[in-house]
């Protein structure tokens, strides 16, 4: 995904949201990083909801995102993500709030946060944590991001797609890290790179999207969570599809 273009959307967004208030703003009580840090050793899956998939141009219009998140709930994922652009991915806030309230797992909003009011927002919708990236705003800016996410309960996940942008994101003093390829698309070597530069103590999430047992395989021992979407989005068996995927029978 070129998170970039997605800048427009949310400058004009912000202009909306600068008026939320603060005292209506409660901390998460879900623990995002207790449900995703595995210390290597196992694979937590974090289910990511959307209605359109702007790479490969497939939807899901009559799929119930609600419904779904329950299904993977109830198959324990990690965590459930929940993907709020509606002019990209046809899924917005208000989908986010819908499946929060129905879930007991954690609620992760991908979406590309440059501004306070972002988080605010998100945490008021029911997120658990946030995407931040890494390349996609100033020093000051991240860490003053992960700060305000920070304050509230809501986990700052930060995604880094360069060497750079990883050690931006562990100058900011983050504890979860995301990592992405610039194209999109997984990529183990790129993965294995980034990931061998990160200290143990710290969470890593893979974020381009897996869909295969062998995608999976090939992040053991190596990251602590990966994101699965559009395989999840085609299941008609959804704990079985996340139990195949990490090789584990299903609950």
């Amino acid at each position: 995904m070129d998170w970039i273009s997605l800048r427009a959307a949310k400058e004009a967004e912000i202009q909306q949201l600068e008026s939320t208030r603060l005292s209506e703003v409660t901390p998460s009580i879900r623990d995002f990083t207790h449900f995703v840090t595995t210390h290597k050793q196992e694979l937590a899956l974090i289910a990511a909801l959307k209605r359109t998939d702007p790479d490969t141009g497939k939807s899901w219009p009559d799929r119930d995102l609600v419904a779904l998140a329950q299904e993977c709930d109830d198959a324990e994922v990690g965590a459930v993500g929940v993907y709020t652009e509606p002019s990209v991915f046809g899924t917005s806030l208000d989908d986010l709030r819908a499946i929060s309230d129905v879930v007991s797992a954690p609620i992760l909003q991908l979406d590309f946060i440059f501004h306070e009011s972002q988080i605010h927002h998100a945490r008021l919708c029911g997120a658990d944590a946030v995407l931040l990236w890494a390349g996609g705003v100033d020093e000051k800016t991240l860490e003053s991001l992960v700060i305000t996410a920070s304050s509230i309960h809501v986990v700052p996940v930060v995604m880094a797609q360069t060497a750079e942008e990883l050690s931006r994101a562990l100058v900011a003093g983050v504890f979860i890290v995301g990592i992405a390829s610039p194209t999109g698309k997984f990529d183990p070597e790129q993965i294995t790179a980034l990931a061998s530069l990160v200290p143990s103590r710290k969470t890593i999430i893979a974020l381009d999207e897996i869909s295969t047992p062998d995608e999976a395989e090939a992040l053991h021992g190596k990251v602590d969570a990966a994101v699965v979407s559009n395989c999840v989005l085609d299941a008609l068996d959804v704990e079985g599809t996340l139990a195949d995927l990490v090789q584990t029978e299903p609950l």
